[in-house]
Protein backbone atom coordinates (compact mmCIF):
# COMPACT_ATOMS: atom_id res chain seq x y z
CA UNK A 1 0.00 0.00 0.00
CA UNK A 2 1.22 2.98 -1.31
CA UNK A 3 1.91 6.07 1.59
CA UNK A 4 -0.15 9.03 2.06
CA UNK A 5 1.07 12.58 0.76
CA UNK A 6 2.75 13.68 4.20
CA UNK A 7 1.80 17.17 4.07
CA UNK A 8 -2.03 16.14 3.49
CA UNK A 9 -2.31 13.92 6.14
CA UNK A 10 -0.47 15.71 8.98
CA UNK A 11 -4.02 17.51 9.57
CA UNK A 12 -5.86 14.70 10.92
CA UNK A 13 -7.42 14.13 14.37
CA UNK A 14 -5.33 11.53 16.77
CA UNK A 15 -6.78 8.59 15.29
CA UNK A 16 -8.42 7.34 12.33
CA UNK A 17 -12.04 6.75 13.95
CA UNK A 18 -15.22 4.88 12.79
CA UNK A 19 -18.43 7.38 11.78
CA UNK A 20 -20.79 5.19 13.25
CA UNK A 21 -23.88 5.07 15.47
CA UNK A 22 -24.54 8.63 14.00
CA UNK A 23 -27.97 9.18 14.49
CA UNK A 24 -27.98 7.80 17.90
CA UNK A 25 -25.21 10.17 19.03
CA UNK A 26 -26.71 13.01 18.07
CA UNK A 27 -30.16 12.78 19.04
CA UNK A 28 -28.36 12.13 22.88
CA UNK A 29 -26.07 15.05 22.03
CA UNK A 30 -29.31 17.25 21.13
CA UNK A 31 -30.97 15.89 24.37
CA UNK A 32 -28.58 16.95 26.33
CA UNK A 33 -28.26 20.63 25.15
CA UNK A 34 -31.85 20.84 26.10
CA UNK A 35 -32.09 19.23 29.52
CA UNK A 36 -28.27 21.41 30.18
CA UNK A 37 -29.82 24.93 29.12
CA UNK A 38 -33.61 24.25 30.21
CA UNK A 39 -32.66 22.83 33.99
CA UNK A 40 -28.82 22.92 34.42
CA UNK A 41 -28.13 19.59 35.84
CA UNK A 42 -24.85 19.52 34.61
CA UNK A 43 -23.87 17.56 37.80
CA UNK A 44 -25.68 14.75 36.72
CA UNK A 45 -23.09 14.12 34.83
CA UNK A 46 -20.52 12.44 36.69
CA UNK A 47 -17.47 14.50 36.20
CA UNK A 48 -15.98 18.14 36.81
CA UNK A 49 -14.94 20.09 33.76
CA UNK A 50 -12.32 21.54 35.97
CA UNK A 51 -13.21 25.61 35.14
CA UNK A 52 -13.22 28.28 37.02
CA UNK A 53 -16.55 29.69 35.55
CA UNK A 54 -18.20 32.22 37.41
CA UNK A 55 -21.86 31.10 37.13
CA UNK A 56 -23.41 27.12 36.14
CA UNK A 57 -24.59 28.74 33.37
CA UNK A 58 -21.05 29.00 31.90
CA UNK A 59 -20.32 25.07 32.68
CA UNK A 60 -23.82 24.68 31.00
CA UNK A 61 -22.82 26.29 28.22
CA UNK A 62 -19.53 24.83 27.86
CA UNK A 63 -20.64 21.19 27.98
CA UNK A 64 -23.55 21.91 25.59
CA UNK A 65 -20.84 22.91 23.04
CA UNK A 66 -18.45 20.20 23.50
CA UNK A 67 -21.67 17.55 22.74
CA UNK A 68 -22.48 19.29 20.09
CA UNK A 69 -18.79 19.61 18.68
CA UNK A 70 -18.74 15.65 18.68
CA UNK A 71 -22.05 15.33 17.11
CA UNK A 72 -21.12 17.94 14.08
CA UNK A 73 -18.63 15.53 13.42
CA UNK A 74 -20.09 12.67 13.18
CA UNK A 75 -22.36 14.29 10.70
CA UNK A 76 -19.57 15.44 8.80
CA UNK A 77 -17.79 12.03 8.45
CA UNK A 78 -21.26 10.61 7.25
CA UNK A 79 -22.94 13.27 5.38
CA UNK A 80 -19.51 13.54 3.06
CA UNK A 81 -22.00 15.55 0.11
CA UNK A 82 -24.06 17.06 2.18
CA UNK A 83 -24.63 21.15 3.03
CA UNK A 84 -24.47 21.00 6.75
CA UNK A 85 -25.86 23.91 8.87
CA UNK A 86 -25.67 25.12 12.33
CA UNK A 87 -29.47 25.16 12.12
CA UNK A 88 -31.26 22.17 13.26
CA UNK A 89 -34.24 20.31 11.62
CA UNK A 90 -37.09 20.63 13.10
CA UNK A 91 -38.55 17.08 12.61
CA UNK A 92 -35.85 15.37 14.10
CA UNK A 93 -33.58 17.92 16.27
CA UNK A 94 -30.82 16.74 13.87
CA UNK A 95 -28.42 19.11 12.07
CA UNK A 96 -30.27 20.23 8.53
CA UNK A 97 -28.68 18.89 6.11
CA UNK A 98 -29.93 19.46 1.99
CA UNK A 99 -28.39 17.12 -0.79
CA UNK A 100 -28.07 17.32 -4.14
CA UNK A 101 -30.69 14.79 -5.14
CA UNK A 102 -33.68 16.74 -3.46
CA UNK A 103 -36.49 19.32 -5.30
CA UNK A 104 -35.66 22.29 -6.32
CA UNK A 105 -38.06 24.21 -4.06
CA UNK A 106 -36.72 22.82 -0.87
CA UNK A 107 -33.38 23.17 -2.02
CA UNK A 108 -34.28 26.92 -3.25
CA UNK A 109 -35.58 27.60 0.18
CA UNK A 110 -32.59 26.55 2.49
CA UNK A 111 -29.67 27.59 0.22
CA UNK A 112 -31.23 30.84 -0.31
CA UNK A 113 -31.45 31.06 4.00
CA UNK A 114 -28.30 32.83 3.53
CA UNK A 115 -25.96 32.72 6.73
CA UNK A 116 -23.65 35.02 7.97
CA UNK A 117 -21.04 32.92 6.50
CA UNK A 118 -20.26 29.83 4.31
CA UNK A 119 -17.30 27.24 4.48
CA UNK A 120 -16.33 25.22 1.20
CA UNK A 121 -15.94 22.04 2.46
CA UNK A 122 -15.69 19.54 -0.82
CA UNK A 123 -16.78 15.68 0.12
CA UNK A 124 -13.00 14.30 -0.44
CA UNK A 125 -11.85 16.94 2.52
CA UNK A 126 -14.39 15.06 5.27
CA UNK A 127 -11.73 13.49 7.15
CA UNK A 128 -10.62 13.86 11.13
CA UNK A 129 -8.82 17.23 10.16
CA UNK A 130 -10.87 19.05 8.21
CA UNK A 131 -14.52 18.01 9.83
CA UNK A 132 -12.75 19.28 12.91
CA UNK A 133 -11.80 22.70 11.51
CA UNK A 134 -15.60 23.60 9.44
CA UNK A 135 -17.46 22.33 12.00
CA UNK A 136 -16.01 24.34 14.11
CA UNK A 137 -16.74 27.51 12.17
CA UNK A 138 -20.25 26.13 11.56
CA UNK A 139 -20.87 25.44 15.18
CA UNK A 140 -19.21 28.53 16.38
CA UNK A 141 -19.71 30.79 13.40
CA UNK A 142 -23.22 29.64 13.16
CA UNK A 143 -22.28 29.17 9.49
CA UNK A 144 -22.89 26.13 6.82
CA UNK A 145 -20.55 23.77 5.69
CA UNK A 146 -21.29 23.42 1.40
CA UNK A 147 -20.06 20.70 -0.92
CA UNK A 148 -18.79 21.51 -4.50
CA UNK A 149 -22.24 20.51 -6.31
CA UNK A 150 -23.77 23.41 -4.37
CA UNK A 151 -21.89 26.21 -6.49
CA UNK A 152 -22.53 23.97 -9.64
CA UNK A 153 -26.41 23.65 -9.34
CA UNK A 154 -29.24 25.32 -11.43
CA UNK A 155 -32.16 25.64 -9.61
CA UNK A 156 -35.43 26.09 -11.68
CA UNK A 157 -38.08 28.23 -9.56
CA UNK A 158 -41.32 28.50 -9.70
CA UNK A 159 -41.29 30.93 -12.50
CA UNK A 160 -39.16 28.96 -14.70
CA UNK A 161 -36.02 31.03 -13.90
CA UNK A 162 -32.63 29.13 -13.63
CA UNK A 163 -30.80 30.84 -10.29
CA UNK A 164 -28.05 29.26 -8.71
CA UNK A 165 -26.12 29.79 -5.70
CA UNK A 166 -24.09 32.80 -6.32
CA UNK A 167 -27.63 34.63 -7.54
CA UNK A 168 -28.96 33.47 -3.50
CA UNK A 169 -26.09 34.16 -1.67
CA UNK A 170 -23.82 37.07 -2.83
CA UNK A 171 -22.75 38.38 -0.41
CA UNK A 172 -22.26 35.78 1.92
CA UNK A 173 -18.26 35.19 2.93
CA UNK A 174 -16.68 32.08 2.08
CA UNK A 175 -14.32 30.42 4.36
CA UNK A 176 -11.34 28.40 2.08
CA UNK A 177 -9.79 25.70 3.70
CA UNK A 178 -5.81 26.04 2.51
CA UNK A 179 -5.40 25.79 -1.31
CA UNK A 180 -8.16 23.71 -1.82
CA UNK A 181 -10.22 26.23 -3.66
CA UNK A 182 -11.08 23.58 -6.83
CA UNK A 183 -11.69 27.06 -8.94
CA UNK A 184 -14.56 28.13 -6.95
CA UNK A 185 -13.55 31.61 -6.70
CA UNK A 186 -12.59 31.78 -10.63
CA UNK A 187 -16.09 31.02 -11.73
CA UNK A 188 -17.92 33.17 -14.30
CA UNK A 189 -20.73 34.14 -11.81
CA UNK A 190 -18.42 34.22 -8.22
CA UNK A 191 -19.97 38.02 -7.16
CA UNK A 192 -17.05 40.39 -7.06
CA UNK A 193 -18.49 41.60 -3.71
CA UNK A 194 -18.72 38.09 -1.99
CA UNK A 195 -15.81 37.63 0.50
CA UNK A 196 -12.55 35.50 0.78
CA UNK A 197 -11.53 34.35 3.67
CA UNK A 198 -8.79 31.49 3.99
CA UNK A 199 -7.77 29.03 6.60
CA UNK A 200 -4.19 28.16 6.20
CA UNK A 201 -2.14 25.95 7.96
CA UNK A 202 0.88 28.05 7.06
CA UNK A 203 3.46 24.51 6.81
CA UNK A 204 1.38 23.52 3.56
CA UNK A 205 3.86 23.28 0.32
CA UNK A 206 0.88 24.09 -1.68
CA UNK A 207 0.02 27.58 -0.30
CA UNK A 208 1.55 30.26 -2.81
CA UNK A 209 1.49 34.33 -2.49
CA UNK A 210 -1.17 34.54 -4.75
CA UNK A 211 -4.06 32.31 -2.84
CA UNK A 212 -2.93 35.43 0.74
CA UNK A 213 -3.01 38.45 -2.10
CA UNK A 214 -6.60 36.95 -3.13
CA UNK A 215 -8.43 37.03 0.13
CA UNK A 216 -9.91 39.48 2.33
CA UNK A 217 -9.37 37.60 5.56
CA UNK A 218 -6.80 35.12 6.84
CA UNK A 219 -7.91 33.12 10.43
CA UNK A 220 -4.80 32.34 12.26
CA UNK A 221 -4.77 28.95 14.75
CA UNK A 222 -2.27 29.84 16.27
CA UNK A 223 0.32 32.80 17.26
CA UNK A 224 3.12 31.08 14.65
CA UNK A 225 0.64 31.39 11.99
CA UNK A 226 -0.13 34.94 12.75
CA UNK A 227 3.30 36.58 13.12
CA UNK A 228 4.42 35.00 9.94
CA UNK A 229 1.48 35.94 7.95
CA UNK A 230 1.27 39.58 9.60
CA UNK A 231 5.01 39.60 8.44
CA UNK A 232 4.66 38.30 5.23
CA UNK A 233 2.05 41.15 4.20
CA UNK A 234 4.50 43.96 5.67
CA UNK A 235 7.71 42.42 3.04
CA UNK A 236 5.30 41.50 0.03
CA UNK A 237 2.61 44.14 0.15
CA UNK A 238 -1.41 43.84 0.75
CA UNK A 239 -2.74 45.62 -2.35
CA UNK A 240 -6.36 43.88 -1.28
CA UNK A 241 -5.60 45.39 2.35
CA UNK A 242 -6.83 41.78 3.92
CA UNK A 243 -7.17 41.59 7.53
CA UNK A 244 -4.92 38.89 9.15
CA UNK A 245 -7.21 37.43 12.64
CA UNK A 246 -5.66 35.47 15.60
CA UNK A 247 -8.57 33.34 16.18
CA UNK A 248 -6.81 30.14 18.01
CA UNK A 249 -9.60 26.97 17.43
CA UNK A 250 -11.00 24.16 19.25
CA UNK A 251 -11.18 20.65 18.88
CA UNK A 252 -13.50 18.29 19.23
CA UNK A 253 -13.66 16.27 23.07
CA UNK A 254 -14.33 12.68 22.76
CA UNK A 255 -13.31 11.76 26.45
CA UNK A 256 -16.49 14.09 27.46
CA UNK A 257 -18.36 12.29 24.89
CA UNK A 258 -17.74 8.67 26.52
CA UNK A 259 -17.98 10.10 29.91
CA UNK A 260 -21.67 11.17 29.36
CA UNK A 261 -22.88 8.53 27.75
CA UNK A 262 -21.06 6.02 30.07
CA UNK A 263 -22.87 7.87 33.12
CA UNK A 264 -25.99 7.92 31.54
CA UNK A 265 -25.94 4.06 31.02
CA UNK A 266 -26.89 4.33 27.00
CA UNK A 267 -26.61 0.85 25.28
CA UNK A 268 -24.21 2.48 22.97
CA UNK A 269 -21.88 1.71 25.35
CA UNK A 270 -22.04 -1.94 25.18
CA UNK A 271 -19.24 -3.53 25.06
CA UNK A 272 -16.78 -1.00 25.97
CA UNK A 273 -17.33 -1.50 29.80
CA UNK A 274 -16.86 1.24 32.37
CA UNK A 275 -14.38 3.80 32.04
CA UNK A 276 -11.62 3.36 34.81
CA UNK A 277 -10.36 5.89 36.84
CA UNK A 278 -7.13 7.44 36.01
CA UNK A 279 -4.57 7.19 38.89
CA UNK A 280 -1.32 9.46 38.57
CA UNK A 281 0.57 6.72 40.70
CA UNK A 282 0.47 4.07 38.47
CA UNK A 283 1.86 6.38 35.06
CA UNK A 284 1.17 4.36 31.61
CA UNK A 285 1.58 6.07 28.05
CA UNK A 286 -0.97 6.27 25.27
CA UNK A 287 -0.10 7.15 21.93
CA UNK A 288 -2.08 6.53 18.48
CA UNK A 289 -1.29 8.09 14.87
CA UNK A 290 -3.74 6.90 12.75
CA UNK A 291 -2.69 6.61 9.07
CA UNK A 292 -0.25 9.42 9.69
CA UNK A 293 3.53 9.12 9.74
CA UNK A 294 3.94 12.72 11.12
CA UNK A 295 3.63 12.04 14.62
CA UNK A 296 6.70 10.48 15.61
CA UNK A 297 5.87 6.87 16.20
CA UNK A 298 8.57 5.26 14.87
CA UNK A 299 10.82 7.23 17.15
CA UNK A 300 8.70 6.38 19.97
CA UNK A 301 9.28 2.46 19.25
CA UNK A 302 12.75 3.12 19.17
CA UNK A 303 12.77 4.65 22.34
CA UNK A 304 10.34 1.60 23.79
CA UNK A 305 12.87 -0.92 22.33
CA UNK A 306 15.87 0.56 24.19
CA UNK A 307 14.80 0.92 27.29
CA UNK A 308 13.00 -2.53 28.45
CA UNK A 309 12.10 -0.46 31.49
CA UNK A 310 9.89 1.84 30.68
CA UNK A 311 6.21 1.72 31.71
CA UNK A 312 3.44 -0.09 29.76
CA UNK A 313 2.65 1.84 26.49
CA UNK A 314 -0.28 1.68 24.61
CA UNK A 315 -0.01 2.29 20.85
CA UNK A 316 -2.80 2.53 18.60
CA UNK A 317 -1.87 2.60 14.61
CA UNK A 318 -3.45 2.73 11.10
CA UNK A 319 0.00 3.04 9.47
CA UNK A 320 1.61 0.37 7.24
CA UNK A 321 5.23 1.99 7.85
CA UNK A 322 4.58 1.85 11.53
CA UNK A 323 3.28 -1.70 11.70
CA UNK A 324 6.31 -2.86 9.32
CA UNK A 325 8.72 -0.92 12.05
CA UNK A 326 7.80 -2.45 14.77
CA UNK A 327 7.81 -5.89 13.18
CA UNK A 328 11.23 -4.85 12.55
CA UNK A 329 12.60 -3.64 15.73
CA UNK A 330 10.84 -6.10 17.43
CA UNK A 331 11.66 -9.67 15.06
CA UNK A 332 12.70 -11.78 17.75
CA UNK A 333 10.66 -11.49 20.73
CA UNK A 334 7.67 -9.22 21.14
CA UNK A 335 8.15 -6.45 24.28
CA UNK A 336 6.25 -7.17 27.48
CA UNK A 337 6.07 -3.27 27.89
CA UNK A 338 4.23 -2.23 24.07
CA UNK A 339 0.63 -3.02 23.80
CA UNK A 340 0.62 -2.50 20.25
CA UNK A 341 -2.63 -2.01 18.10
CA UNK A 342 -2.51 -2.11 14.55
CA UNK A 343 -5.44 -1.97 12.12
CA UNK A 344 -8.25 -1.28 14.91
CA UNK A 345 -11.02 0.36 13.51
CA UNK A 346 -12.45 2.28 16.80
CA UNK A 347 -15.17 4.38 16.98
CA UNK A 348 -15.31 8.27 18.93
CA UNK A 349 -16.57 6.58 22.50
CA UNK A 350 -13.71 4.14 22.89
CA UNK A 351 -11.30 6.47 21.34
CA UNK A 352 -12.59 8.93 24.42
CA UNK A 353 -12.48 5.99 27.15
CA UNK A 354 -8.89 5.20 25.91
CA UNK A 355 -7.85 9.03 26.40
CA UNK A 356 -10.06 9.00 29.65
CA UNK A 357 -8.19 6.21 31.24
CA UNK A 358 -4.67 7.10 29.91
CA UNK A 359 -2.71 8.96 32.48
CA UNK A 360 0.07 10.37 29.64
CA UNK A 361 -0.48 10.69 25.70
CA UNK A 362 2.68 11.57 23.81
CA UNK A 363 2.24 13.85 20.84
CA UNK A 364 5.63 14.17 19.49
CA UNK A 365 4.32 15.97 16.23
CA UNK A 366 6.85 17.21 13.62
CA UNK A 367 4.82 19.44 12.13
CA UNK A 368 0.79 20.74 12.68
CA UNK A 369 -1.67 23.68 11.33
CA UNK A 370 -3.15 23.46 14.44
CA UNK A 371 -2.73 20.16 16.47
CA UNK A 372 -6.17 18.92 16.65
CA UNK A 373 -5.17 15.75 18.20
CA UNK A 374 -3.01 17.35 21.05
CA UNK A 375 -5.86 19.49 22.03
CA UNK A 376 -8.25 16.22 22.25
CA UNK A 377 -5.46 14.82 24.62
CA UNK A 378 -5.20 17.93 26.87
CA UNK A 379 -8.97 17.93 26.60
CA UNK A 380 -9.03 14.09 28.25
CA UNK A 381 -7.10 15.74 31.39
CA UNK A 382 -3.89 13.24 30.99
CA UNK A 383 -0.67 14.35 31.12
CA UNK A 384 0.22 15.43 27.59
CA UNK A 385 4.11 15.09 26.03
CA UNK A 386 4.34 17.25 22.45
CA UNK A 387 7.32 18.63 20.64
CA UNK A 388 9.03 21.68 21.96
CA UNK A 389 8.49 23.28 18.60
CA UNK A 390 5.70 25.64 17.23
CA UNK A 391 2.88 25.17 17.18
CA UNK A 392 2.84 22.86 19.13
CA UNK A 393 4.03 24.54 22.20
CA UNK A 394 1.60 26.91 21.78
CA UNK A 395 -1.33 24.36 23.15
CA UNK A 396 1.48 22.57 25.91
CA UNK A 397 4.25 24.14 27.67
CA UNK A 398 5.83 23.04 31.26
CA UNK A 399 3.71 24.19 33.15
CA UNK A 400 0.81 22.58 31.34
CA UNK A 401 2.37 19.12 30.05
CA UNK A 402 5.98 18.24 29.30
CA UNK A 403 7.97 19.18 26.27
CA UNK A 404 10.23 17.15 24.23
CA UNK A 405 13.92 18.51 22.90
CA UNK A 406 13.11 18.63 18.85
CA UNK A 407 15.98 19.31 16.38
CA UNK A 408 14.67 21.68 13.50
CA UNK A 409 14.39 20.24 10.03
CA UNK A 410 16.11 22.31 7.39
CA UNK A 411 13.51 23.61 4.77
CA UNK A 412 13.57 22.06 1.31
CA UNK A 413 12.44 25.35 -0.08
CA UNK A 414 8.79 24.36 -0.90
CA UNK A 415 7.04 26.04 2.21
CA UNK A 416 6.05 29.73 1.69
CA UNK A 417 6.84 30.79 5.12
CA UNK A 418 9.99 28.42 5.78
CA UNK A 419 13.89 29.24 4.77
CA UNK A 420 15.15 29.14 1.71
CA UNK A 421 12.12 29.16 -0.51
CA UNK A 422 12.84 28.13 -3.95
CA UNK A 423 10.09 30.40 -5.55
CA UNK A 424 9.51 34.37 -5.31
CA UNK A 425 7.71 36.36 -2.41
CA UNK A 426 9.11 34.00 0.24
CA UNK A 427 9.32 35.31 3.83
CA UNK A 428 12.66 36.47 5.13
CA UNK A 429 14.43 35.41 7.57
CA UNK A 430 11.90 32.96 8.48
CA UNK A 431 12.65 29.46 10.76
CA UNK A 432 11.57 26.10 10.46
CA UNK A 433 8.54 24.78 10.45
CA UNK A 434 9.14 21.24 10.53
CA UNK A 435 11.03 19.22 13.85
CA UNK A 436 13.22 15.84 14.49
CA UNK A 437 12.25 14.48 17.61
CA UNK A 438 14.68 11.65 18.37
CA UNK A 439 14.54 8.02 20.21
CA UNK A 440 16.15 9.47 22.53
CA UNK A 441 14.85 13.32 22.89
CA UNK A 442 11.37 10.94 23.99
CA UNK A 443 13.47 8.64 26.35
CA UNK A 444 14.70 12.17 27.87
CA UNK A 445 11.54 13.27 27.98
CA UNK A 446 9.78 9.98 29.66
CA UNK A 447 12.59 10.27 32.51
CA UNK A 448 11.43 13.38 33.25
CA UNK A 449 8.04 12.76 33.71
CA UNK A 450 8.91 9.47 35.93
CA UNK A 451 11.13 11.74 38.52
CA UNK A 452 8.08 13.71 38.96
CA UNK A 453 5.50 13.40 42.01
CA UNK A 454 2.05 12.27 40.78
CA UNK A 455 0.58 15.46 42.24
CA UNK A 456 2.72 17.45 40.13
CA UNK A 457 2.34 15.16 37.29
CA UNK A 458 -1.91 15.95 37.93
CA UNK A 459 -1.28 19.07 38.48
CA UNK A 460 -0.02 19.86 34.97
CA UNK A 461 -2.50 17.72 33.30
CA UNK A 462 -5.72 19.69 35.08
CA UNK A 463 -3.93 22.88 33.59
CA UNK A 464 -3.98 21.48 30.10
CA UNK A 465 -7.54 20.73 30.60
CA UNK A 466 -8.10 24.22 31.37
CA UNK A 467 -6.60 25.96 29.04
CA UNK A 468 -8.30 23.76 26.55
CA UNK A 469 -11.82 25.08 28.45
CA UNK A 470 -10.55 28.09 28.27
CA UNK A 471 -9.38 27.88 24.33
CA UNK A 472 -13.10 27.17 23.81
CA UNK A 473 -14.45 30.32 25.21
CA UNK A 474 -11.84 32.56 23.29
CA UNK A 475 -13.01 30.71 20.13
CA UNK A 476 -16.42 31.36 21.11
CA UNK A 477 -15.90 34.92 21.54
CA UNK A 478 -13.50 35.48 18.48
CA UNK A 479 -16.09 34.06 15.93
CA UNK A 480 -18.81 36.46 17.85
CA UNK A 481 -16.32 39.26 17.31
CA UNK A 482 -15.57 38.33 13.51
CA UNK A 483 -19.39 38.02 12.63
CA UNK A 484 -19.97 41.57 14.42
CA UNK A 485 -16.28 42.49 11.86
CA UNK A 486 -18.20 40.85 8.72
CA UNK A 487 -21.40 42.39 9.09
CA UNK A 488 -20.47 45.90 9.93
CA UNK A 489 -21.21 46.05 13.58
CA UNK A 490 -18.06 46.14 15.13
CA UNK A 491 -14.55 45.89 15.14
CA UNK A 492 -12.11 42.46 15.73
CA UNK A 493 -9.28 42.67 17.98
CA UNK A 494 -6.72 40.85 18.20
CA UNK A 495 -5.40 39.64 21.44
CA UNK A 496 -1.71 39.47 21.12
CA UNK A 497 0.95 41.26 22.88
CA UNK A 498 1.09 44.56 22.34
CA UNK A 499 3.54 44.68 19.58
CA UNK A 500 2.26 42.20 17.28
CA UNK A 501 -1.65 43.70 17.24
CA UNK A 502 -2.84 45.67 14.74
CA UNK A 503 -2.60 49.35 15.03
Amino acid sequence: MNEQNPYREHNVACYGLRPSRLILLSVLATCALVQLILFGAYNDYGFDLNLRAPSKYDHNLLLSDLLLMNTFNDVCLEAKDAVISFKMNGTDENPLLLEENMDHATLIQHLSDCHDVDIFLPKDLRSHGYCEDGMAYVQFLRARALPHWVFDIQLRNEDDEILTYFDLCPKTPLILMNHYWRGVPEMAKFPDEKPIILMPNIEMHELRAEHYWRVDYVLCKTKDCYRRVDAWYKQEGNPRKSRVLYTQHTSSDPTTLAKYHWKKHTPVLDGIGRIKPRNFRDIHFFHANGHSTQKSTRQILDCWARRPDLPMLELYSLDYGTRDHYNQIFENAKPNNIAFHWGEDIDVLRFGKLLAEATAILCPSKMEGFGHYINQARASGALVLTTNGTPMNELVDEDSGVLIKADPIPSEGNQLFAPNFKYKHGLMNSTSLEFEVHGHYICEAIDRVLGLPSHELERRANIGRDRYLEQIKFFRRKMTEFIGELTGQSTFKNELAEEEEDR
